[in-house]
C-alpha cells in the first residue's frame, strides 16, 4: 500500500495524508489480519516439522551406530609390553594373538672420523664424493683452499651441498688421544634415514684422503656404526642350531685301505685347522683314520666315528662308513675336507651338492696385483646383480694435486733435485682385496669368494761343476694363490658369471658351468658332487615369519596394525572385544531417545486455548503416529534374538513414570560380559530394535514421507498467502490513490470558495475616509 506524502489541505485544512491512510488501512485490515494469522500458523507448523525432522535425525545417528554388526565386533588391540613396541590398530581388524619378537631396530649409519683437528688445522682442497649404499655417487662437497677448508666450513659445505638428502655432518670436541691436555675436533657423518639401503660412503680420490670412508678399504678412517634395518619375527618358534654331520659314501670293510696322503680339515671360512697324514701300511685303514683324527691335538672342529650299516651296493652285506660330525652346532662351525693331496674319496666341500664352484686359472704371487677397473657379477640369466671396483695405489702431491708426469712416470724429484712431498693412497688391487670387496658388497646375495693357496716344496739339488766340485742349487718354496667363487645356493638357476670387459679380463667368467676341467677357461668351473651325504649345519633361529623394514614404523606386516618399534624384546598383540565402546553406544542411544522424547513433548505441549505457548504440532496426527511407532519398536522382546537377552529391558533399559528412558549400567555390563552375541541381536538382527528404528526413521525423513508432504503443502500455502497479501496491498494502493485524488479535488473546491468569500467580503465592506 502506497504512502501519501502531501501536506494538510490548503483549502479545507484537512490532514489529507492521515485521513486517506486511515481510511485505506481500515478497509484492508480484516483481510490483511486474516492473511497474517494464516501465515503465522503455517510458519509455526513448518518450523515444528523442521524441529521434528532434526530431532529424528539426531536420534537416528545413535540408532545407526547400533544397527551395525561392526559396533559389536570392534576390538581393543594393545601391546603386552609398550616398552618393546606400541600399536596403532584399526578397531575393525580381526587379529589373533600374535607374538612379536623385535630382533633389531632400524638405525642410521653414524661414522666418526678418527682424524683429530685443531682449531688451526685445514682440510686439503678437493672434492668429497658421497655415494649411496650401492656405490653410486649422490652428491659432492667441493673444498677450496682458503675459502672453506676449516673443519667447520667442511661441515657446512656438506650440509648445504646440492642434492644432499642423505647425510648430516656435525662436529664433536673431545680430548685428544695423541696430545694429552688438548681439545680437538672430529667430523661426524650421520645418515638422515635409517636402514641398510641408506648407508653411505665417501670417495676422496679427488680430495682429502683422511675422509675416505669405506668399511672395506679404509675402516680405520672412521669409527662406523653401520646402518641397520628393523626386523621382527611374527609368532617365533625357536629352532636350535644344528651341527653338520657328513657320512662318507664310500663303503669300507675292515681290511680296505685308503690312499696315502694328507687330509686337510678346514673351518667355515676355508682356513685349515688341522690335518691328518695317511701313511701306507701304518694308519691307512678306517679305524686307524678315525683314531688319527680324534687324537689330533689341534682338532677342535670335528669328531670322527664309524657306523656299521647295510650295503647299498651289495645287498645282505654289512659294511662300514666313516662319519664326521662338527663339535659345535651352527653354520659358523661347519667344516670341509681338502683331499687334493690325499684320497679324493674324502673330498668334502661344505657347499651343497650341485653348487657352482669356479676356481680362477691365474696364479697370483705375493706381490701380484689385480688390474684396476670394474668387475660385474651376474646371475645365471645374465642379469647384473652387483659390481666391485678395483683401484690401484695412487700417489699425489701432499696437497692432493696430481703429480707431473715425466717420461710416462710420475716425477718424484723437482727441478732442484729435491724429493717432492707426496701422499700415497692405498688401492684395493690385491687378490685379498678383491675377495673382501666381493664378500662385503651389500648387494652380494649370490657368491662367496675365497682364496686357494698352493705352496711348492723347497728343493735343494746338487750337481758337479767342470772341476768336479758339488754345486748346490737352492729352490725356495713358493706360494701362489687363486680366487675361488662358490654360489651361495645350489642349482643351475643359482649359477653366476663375471663380466670383466671394464676390468681385469683374467676374471672373465662365462655363465655356462664347465663340467670338464680340461676345457680352457679363465676359470675352471664345476658342479659339486656328493662324496658325502651331509646334514647341513644350521644356525639357531627364531622360526616364525621374519619381517625386515628400513623404518621402526611397520604398517604392512599385519593388515590393520601399525607397529612402532621401541626396543629389542618380545611382546604379544593382545586383542579383546571392545565392550566398553558398545556400552558407550547404547548409553548414547538412551540419551538420544530422551532428547527426541523431550523435543516431541515440546512440539505437542498444551497450555490453553489459543495460547501462544502451545506446541507447534499440537494435535498433529503424523507426530502422534511417529511417537507410537518408535515406542512400539523399543518395547517388547525381539523375536529374532534368542537366549536370556532378547529385549532392551533385559539389557537394563527401562522407562520411568514420566516416560524417561534410563540405563542400568551394571545390568548392561553383565549382559555384555555374558553373551555379547545376544546383545548384538537385540539391536542388529532382522527384528532388532535398532534395525526397526533405523528403517522407520529413514522412512520418516524421506522426501516422500508424511512430514515432507506436510512441509511441501505448507510451503505452497505460504507462497499462496504471500500472493494474496500482495493482491490486497495492490488493491488498497489503488483505493488509496483514488481517495487521495478525491480529497485533493475537494480541497481545491473549498479553496476556491474561500477565495470567492474573501473577495466578496472585501468588495461589500464600506470603505472609510480619514
Amino acid at each position: 500500500m502506497a504512502t501519501i506524502t502531501s501536506a494538510v489541505g490548503i483549502g479545507s485544512g484537512i490532514d489529507i495524508n492521515g485521513t486517506v491512510s486511515q481510511l485505506t488501512a481500515a478497509e484492508g485490515k480484516p483481510q490483511l489480519d486474516a492473511i497474517a494469522a494464516k501465515t503465522n500458523l503455517s510458519q509455526t507448523k513448518l518450523s515444528g516439522l523442521g524441529t521434528l525432522k532434526s530431532a529424528l535425525s539426531s536420534f537416528q545417528s545413535t540408532v545407526a551406530a547400533l544397527d551395525k554388526s561392526a559396533t559389536f565386533q570392534s576390538q581393543v588391540i594393545t601391546s603386552s609390553d609398550e616398552k618393546v613396541f606400541k600399536i596403532v590398530a584399526d578397531p575393525s581388524s580381526t587379529i589373533s594373538g600374535h607374538t612379536i619378537k623385535v630382533t633389531t631396530l632400524a638405525t642410521p649409519q653414524r661414522s666418526v672420523s678418527t682424524s683429530e683437528f685443531k682449531s688451526t688445522d685445514v682440510v686439503n682442497e678437493g672434492v668429497l664424493i658421497f655415494n649411496d649404499s650401492t656405490g653410486a655417487p649422490k652428491f659432492s662437497a667441493i673444498i677450496t683452499k682458503g675459502s672453506n677448508d676449516t673443519l667447520a666450513a667442511v661441515r657446512d659445505t656438506i650440509n648445504n651441498a646440492t642434492g644432499n638428502n642423505s647425510v648430516v655432518a656435525s662436529i664433536i670436541n673431545i680430548d685428544s688421544k695423541t696430545t694429552l691436555g688438548t681439545t680437538v675436533s672430529q667430523l661426524v657423518l650421520t645418515g638422515k634415514t635409517a636402514g641398510t639401503v641408506n648407508a653411505f660412503s665417501v670417495d676422496t680420490s679427488l680430495g682429502d684422503v683422511r675422509f675416505n670412508l669405506n668399511t672395506i678399504d679404509t675402516p680405520a678412517n672412521f669409527n662406523t656404526t653401520i646402518a641397520t634395518d628393523a626386523n621382527v619375527v611374527i609368532d617365533a618358534q625357536p629352532i636350535a642350531a644344528n651341527a653338520q654331520r657328513s657320512v662318507a659314501n664310500k663303503e669300507f670293510t675292515t681290511t680296505d685301505v685308503v690312499a696315502p696322503g694328507v687330509l686337510s680339515f678346514k673351518d667355515a671360512a676355508g682356513v685349515e685347522k688341522f690335518s691328518v697324514n695317511i701313511i701306507k701300511g701304518n694308519n691307512d685303514k678306517i679305524f686307524s683314520i678315525m683314531e688319527a683324527i680324534n687324537s689330533n691335538p689341534t682338532n677342535t672342529i670335528v669328531t670322527a666315528s664309524i657306523i656299521n650299516v647295510d650295503s647299498k651296493t651289495t645287498p645282505g652285506t654289512s659294511i662300514l662308513k666313516l662319519v664326521f660330525t662338527a663339535k659345535q652346532a651352527g653354520v659358523e662351525n661347519k667344516f670341509s675336507i681338502d683331499a687334493s693331496k690325499g684320497d679324493a674319496l674324502f673330498t668334502l666341500d661344505s657347499s651343497p651338492v650341485n653348487t657352482q664352484k669356479s676356481i680362477n686359472a691365474t696364479n697370483f704371487g705375493a706381490t701380484d696385483k689385480v688390474a684396476p677397473g670394474v668387475l660385474t657379477i651376474k646371475d645365471a640369466t645374465g642379469n647384473a646383480k652387483f659390481s666391485v671396483t678395483i683401484a690401484a695405489d695412487t700417489t699425489t702431491n701432499a696437497d692432493g694435486t696430481a703429480l707431473e708426469m715425466k717420461d710416462g712416470d710420475p716425477a718424484l724429484i723437482d727441478a732442484t733435485g729435491q724429493t717432492i712431498s707426496t701422499i700415497t693412497t692405498k688401492g684395493n688391487n690385491t687378490l685379498t682385496d678383491l675377495r673382501d670387496a666381493i664378500n662385503y658388497n651389500p648387494e652380494n646375495k649370490l657368491v662367496i669368494a675365497s682364496i686357494l693357496n698352493t705352496t711348492t716344496d723347497a728343493v735343494i739339488a746338487g750337481s758337479l761343476d767342470k772341476s768336479g766340485q758339488i754345486v748346490t742349487v737352492d729352490t725356495p718354496s713358493v706360494t701362489t694363490s687363486k680366487l675361488v667363487l662358490t654360489a651361495l645356493a645350489a642349482g643351475i638357476d643359482k649359477g653366476f658369471a663375471i663380466d670383466a670387459t671394464a676390468g681385469d679380463t683374467r676374471f672373465a667368467l662365462d655363465p655356462k658351468v664347465t663340467i670338464d676341467p680340461a676345457v680352457p677357461s679363465t676359470f675352471v668351473s664345476s658342479s659339486t658332487e656328493a662324496t658325502f651325504d651331509t646334514i647341513a649345519a644350521t644356525a639357531a633361529n627364531d622360526g616364525g615369519q621374519s619381517v625386515t623394514r628400513t623404518s621402526n614404523t611397520i604398517s604392512d606386516a599385519i593388515p590393520g596394525v601399525t607397529l612402532n618399534l621401541l626396543t629389542i624384546g618380545t611382546a604379544t598383540i593382545d586383542s579383546r572385544l571392545d565392550t566398553a565402546s558398545v556400552a558407550k553406544s547404547i548409553s548414547a542411544f538412551v540419551d538420544g531417545y530422551n532428547k527426541l522424547d523431550t523435543a516431541l513433548q515440546q512440539l505437542t505441549t498444551y497450555v490453553g486455548p489459543g495460547n501462544a505457548n502451545n506446541g507447534a504440532l499440537l494435535g498433529d496426527s503424523t507426530l502422534q503416529n511417529i511417537m507410537a511407532a518408535i515406542k512400539q519398536s523399543i518395547n517388547g522382546s525381539v523375536s529374532s534374538s534368542t537366549g536370556d537377552y532378547n529385549s532392551l529391558n533385559n539389557l537394563g533399559i527401562s522407562f520411568d513414570k514420566k516416560g524417561v528412558m534410563s540405563l542400568d549400567s551394571t545390568k548392561l555390563n553383565a549382559a555384555l560380559a555374558a553373551d555379547l552375541t545376544s546383545v548384538a541381536n537385540v539391536f542388529t538382527s532382522k527384528n532388532g530394535a535398532a534395525t526397526q528404528l533405523n528403517t522407520k526413521i529413514t522412512q520418516y525423513l524421506d522426501s516422500k514421507s508424511a512430514i515432507s508432504t506436510q512441509q511441501d503443502s505448507l510451503n505452497k500455502k505460504l507462497t499462496q498467502l504471500t500472493t494474496e497479501k500482495a493482491d490486497v496491498n495492490k488493491r488498497l494502493a489503488a483505493t488509496q490513490k483514488a481517495l487521495q485524488q478525491q480529497y485533493i479535488a475537494m480541497d481545491a473546491v473549498v479553496a476556491k470558495f474561500k477565495n470567492t468569500a474573501t473577495y466578496l467580503t472585501q468588495t461589500l465592506t464600506p470603505k472609510t475616509t480619514a
